[in-house]
């Protein structure tokens, strides 16, 4: 994970993101707690590079989110019958060619002789790729098509999520929420709601609202639908209604 190294006699350590002051009888090289390596490194398993990809003009999105709109695209528009009964073949087609290579090869010629081994050869190896080829060659309309029309609803996903975006812009950067925002916090003070710590840093500091501003926009400056939460519960939160 981290490299450690041991302490010269000292027994506490402060971790310098966390804080805390633990007893420890080895400190890590980048001076965090366990935990906090522990984080870190899970985090830099999860994060995925911002690769800019352009889907159209002026729309320009991330690997990571190309991949999560591709796979919504996706599923918006499923394989047609034929596609599906197509690739059950082609997974199915080799298991099937393979048990029946030896009952076929022995039928057209002895055991063991030298054309035997031939025809098996070919029946196991060739007839599979003889049937993926034909479904292949079947299927190359449909699947063309679908694969055009994944494209086009990539776009319109892409060209919402923009919208969605634009707005949310719009309104965090509005005066209406900027003087709400501030007195929330000066009301409720730098405490989560959800799990009760003091907020040290500004920038963990969330006004979230108890019910989501993307299903309930009429209700989004009003204050009873405003809490204090830190970054990290609101994060944990998303979109989803409060347990209560």
């Amino acid at each position: 994970m981290f490299p450690y190294r041991e302490l010269a006699g000292e027994r506490k350590f402060r971790c310098t993101d966390c804080g805390r002051v633990k007893r420890v009888k080895y400190v890590p090289v980048s001076d965090l707690c366990r935990r906090c390596a522990a984080r870190k490194v899970a985090e830099a398993k999860r994060s995925v590079p911002s690769i800019p990809m352009a889907l159209a003009e002026n729309l320009v999105v991330t690997k990571a989110v190309e991949k999560r709109l591709r796979k919504k695209a996706q599923s918006d528009i499923p394989p047609t019958r034929a596609e599906k009964l197509g690739d059950l073949i082609s997974e199915w087609c080799i298991l099937v060619f393979w048990a029946s290579a030896y009952f076929v090869s022995h039928a057209i010629f002895p055991v063991y002789s030298g054309l035997f081994w031939w025809v098996l050869l070919v029946w196991a190896a060739g007839g599979p790729l003889a049937v993926m080829y034909a479904v292949d060659l079947l299927l190359a309309k449909p699947r063309k098509e679908r694969t055009e029309r994944i494209a086009v609803r990539l776009t319109e996903l892409a060209e919402a999520r923009k919208r969605v975006m634009e707005e949310a812009v719009r309104f965090y950067s509005s005066p209406e929420w900027i003087v709400i925002r501030k007195q929330v916090i000066e009301e409720e003070g730098r405490v989560c709601a959800e799990c009760g710590k003091r907020i040290k840093n500004d920038i963990d500091i969330t006004v979230d609202h108890k019910r989501p501003r993307s299903k309930y926009p009429d209700i989004a400056l009003d204050r009873e639908n405003l809490r204090v939460l830190c970054r990290t519960c609101n994060s944990k939160k998303g979109a989803r209604l409060p347990d209560w």
